[in-house]
């Protein structure tokens, strides 16, 4: 948890939404924010005087109330982990996140279902990076991973595109190949 809250106090700034915050200790730093929007928060979380206005939300993870990529950064502490539907959830969290923005995400995993959180974020068309896992003292059984995830680079996805042969026709969609020739 403590790794979790350094990353999240150096990398979160603009607008943020931070999903599972259960003590004032978990939130991020607030010399970098803009915005905040908490949801899911727990009791101390949600009943403290902040020094920033926050935005209180009591939305579940699978039905975000926000416009389409309107944060720049969202922290989710075990948000997959406690929705009735992880799938959605994964979808909503990308939905509200800027393409240029960072999730940075923290959550248990048991058993069989060990790549699911990952699985979900990838699904719902985030990368996953610098993640990490660790076996919290106590629950051997109960993996915590955490890590970021991305919106791809639209270059990247261009590349992608071109590599698996499903461009249109080899017609170029960025202002900046437009002008080149197929054979050049």
């Amino acid at each position: 948890m403590e790794r979790f809250r350094e990353q999240a106090g150096r990398r979160a700034s603009g607008r943020v939404l931070d999903i599972g915050a259960r003590r004032i200790s978990e939130l991020p730093a607030y010399q970098h924010l803009s915005h905040l929007a908490l949801v899911g928060a727990g009791a101390e979380v949600r009943e403290a005087s902040l020094p920033l206005p926050a935005e209180r939300t009591d939305a579940d993870p699978e039905d975000l109330p926000f416009p389409d990529r309107s944060f720049d950064v969202v922290v989710c502490r075990f948000a997959l982990l406690r929705a009735a539907n992880p799938v959605r959830a994964a979808s909503e969290i990308a939905r509200v996140l800027r393409r240029t923005g960072q999730l940075l995400f923290l959550d248990v995993v048991a058993g069989p279902r060990q790549v699911d959180v990952l699985t979900h974020f990838r699904l719902s068309g985030l990368i996953t990076h610098d993640v990490n896992w660790s076996r919290p003292r106590g629950h051997p059984r109960s993996p915590l991973v955490q890590g970021v995830a991305t919106h791809p680079v639209p270059q990247y996805a261009r590349e992608f595109a071109w590599l698996l042969g499903t461009t249109r026709g080899g017609e170029h969609d960025d202002a900046e190949s437009s002008g080149l020739q197929e054979n050049a």
